[in-house]
């Protein structure tokens, strides 16, 4: 039949008819075969496509971290601009300082900076941050000191109104947040917003730096004084550059 197909063409007139009969068969057979080949072109497509995910996830993670950095960075960049600016606004002797290290609980807020005797710190030092009085050298090392802040419960600062001239005592809380003015007469003239600076009594804060606002003025019955809550303006636990300044007179 090979023979007398290919010699003498005997099935070409048959030929196209047969070819329907086998072209299903044909079609039944190869179907594993596309359906591995396009399973595997499936799964190497979603292989990449979970790939190049992956990959711009990690780009993307990346681009966020250098964004935060960045703005960390510019942050950085306005705080020691305001510090700048506040220091050129000091009168005395200052040493720039930045904290490394930060000591909070219960019972003392104290912060650790890098600059120790041998750069001039002293027992007693006023410290500043830019935006207001931070605190006093407590204990002084060679490269180190420690700082106690206005807002430890142990802490005082003699302030006076900057509106008025009332001068008084601002006692810390142990809050952060919050500290207190002694001592105020129900008579004396105060409101809510007043600015309290130092008033330079204790001969170790130098007069006129801004200490705290007044957050709320109370005048309970039957008490002598009023309640007056002051909010500090130094950024307390989250200035990371500072300033140790001292008068030209001062002694250690």
């Amino acid at each position: 039949m090979i023979v007398a197909d290919v010699r003498y063409a005997v099935f070409s007139q048959v030929r196209p008819y047969l070819s329907l009969i086998v072209t299903p068969i044909q079609e039944v057979v190869n179907a594993p075969k596309k359906i591995f080949y396009w399973a595997g072109e499936h799964l190497e497509s979603r292989e990449a496509l979970v790939k190049e995910n992956q990959e711009l996830l990690s780009e993307v993670l990346v681009l966020r971290s250098k964004q935060q950095r960045l703005e960390s960075l510019q942050a950085e960049n306005v705080r020691l601009r305001e510090l700048l600016d506040a220091s050129q606004r000091v009168d005395e002797k200052i040493v720039m300082a930045e904290v490394i290290g930060f000591d909070q609980n219960a019972y003392s807020h104290r912060i650790m900076i890098d600059k120790g005797f041998s750069s001039g710190a002293y027992v007693g030092q006023p410290v500043l941050d830019a935006t207001g009085v931070l605190g006093q050298v407590i204990e002084t090392a060679a490269y180190s000191s420690r700082v106690l802040l206005i807002a430890d419960a142990s802490h005082f600062v003699p302030v006076q109104l900057a509106r008025t001239g009332f001068r008084g005592i601002l006692k810390g809380t142990g809050d952060l947040k919050r500290m207190e003015l002694l001592s105020v007469p129900r008579s004396i003239d105060i409101k809510k917003g007043d600015v309290l600076t130092t008033s330079g009594l204790d001969k170790r804060f130098p007069r006129g730096y801004p200490v705290g606002v007044v957050k709320s003025v109370k005048l309970l019955s039957g008490q002598s004084y009023a309640s007056v809550d002051v909010v500090p303006l130094a950024q307390l636990g989250r200035s990371r550059h500072v300033m140790l300044i001292e008068k030209p007179e001062a002694g250690r």
